[in-house]
């Protein structure tokens, strides 16, 4: 069976690493899987580096039939079953490449959550009404978590036959003992004292203006803890420049876009500050290290883990987050079992396995 996965972009977000690791986890299976997407980012050199055919596809959200045109070929030259479109801009390019171009395959709609938060009224109206109109039109609606799910099918977004739930999994994530050792200088860490962290696009979504506030909250009680942000992104200057205004001064790292993986372990509490999300690929990454987690009651976060696994804050509220880190910081003990609690859901649940079998029995039931 032969499967295209469809990405408008190529830099690697959340649905890029999504991509990448289907390619991965259907190496050496029945499903050989190509890649079409935009040319010049990371993405590509991960996928070729699988050793998987790229296929570079001039993606345009004003939606020229050009692209459609391209990936309609794509799909007749290389005898493609099943086409895998991750996200609106993918998805419709697909639909067009059937609708108007022939490409006559059965087409999946990974949907990676909703990010109406991201535009204007306006613009919001319209995605609303092209993401209604794609789910009606495609064969299966993929949502990442069981909120998505629930607005896709209550919102009249697709019949609830089409939809199917599908978590992200992920592989294990490995760093050697050189590269947490270069981390940890790179971030400038003391051994013996704590490191609260987060890793995250620096983005209003991801709320990192509300860590560093907890954080200086922290900071009152716990003068030895040290702050560290792995992510970039366009607040980079703003949330630096919040940083110095909370007086945080030599006791954060903002450590741009390294590999977050080596900084993991040197988390003494990990902290996601979501507002909103799918189902966020860091909190999974989080749970595989076995790391105490506070985050947020944004809903794909509730998806991952719950009271068992996590310390759980609302949204936007600094205080209950630093509190949660604060009583985390000083009972180890709860730290510990939180943490071996995450690592048990992840494991079967989030693991790269159990997704791609997933993906291999819709791909297989499409085409019956």
């Amino acid at each position: 069976m032969r499967v295209l996965q469809v990405i408008d972009k190529s830099f690697l977000g959340g649905g890029q690493t999504v991509v990448r690791h289907l390619l991965d986890g259907f190496r050496g299976t029945d499903v050989e899987s190509l890649l079409a997407c935009r040319d010049g980012g990371p993405l590509v050199e991960a996928a070729r580096a699988l050793r998987t055919r790229v296929h570079t596809i001039p993606f345009d959200k004003r939606f020229r039939p050009s692209a459609a045109r391209r990936v309609a070929d794509l799909v007749r030259s290389e005898r493609v079953d099943v086409v895998h479109a991750h996200g609106l801009v993918a998805a419709t390019t697909c639909w067009m490449a059937r609708r108007l171009f022939g490409a006559r395959v059965p087409l999946l709609y990974h949907q990676h959550g909703f990010h109406h938060h991201n535009y204007g009224p306006l613009t919001i109206g319209l995605r609303r009404a092209a993401e209604k109109a794609i789910c009606r039109r495609v064969d299966r609606v993929i949502p990442v978590s069981s909120a998505d799910l629930a607005l896709l099918s209550s919102g009249g977004y697709a019949p609830r036959e089409r939809l199917e739930l599908v978590y992200y999994g992920i592989p294990e994530p490995r760093a050697t003992a050189e590269e947490i050792e270069g981390a940890r200088r790179a971030a400038r860490l003391e051994s013996g004292r704590p490191v609260v962290g987060l890793v995250g696009r620096l983005h209003v979504q991801k709320g990192v203006d509300v860590f560093l506030t907890a954080a200086a909250l922290v900071l009152e009680e716990r003068p030895d803890a040290q702050i560290v942000v792995v992510g970039e992104g366009e607040l980079e200057t703003e949330l630096r420049e919040l940083g110095r205004r909370l007086g945080l001064k030599d006791a954060i790292r903002f450590m741009g876009g390294r590999p977050s993986a080596p900084f993991m372990p040197l988390f003494s509490v990990a902290v996601l500050s979501s507002r909103w999300e799918g189902l966020p690929l860091v909190l999974l990454e989080y749970m595989a290290h076995s790391l105490p987690i506070v985050t947020t009651d944004a809903e794909g976060c509730l998806d991952a883990v719950g009271e068992k696994e996590a310390r759980i804050v609302p949204r936007d509220d600094p205080r209950a987050m630093a509190d949660a880190v604060l009583g985390l910081l000083g009972d180890p003990g709860s730290a510990r079992g939180l943490g071996e609690s995450a690592r048990a859901r992840f494991d079967g649940t989030f693991d790269i396995a159990t997704m791609t079998r997933r993906f291999e029995s819709i791909y297989r039931e499409v085409l019956s």
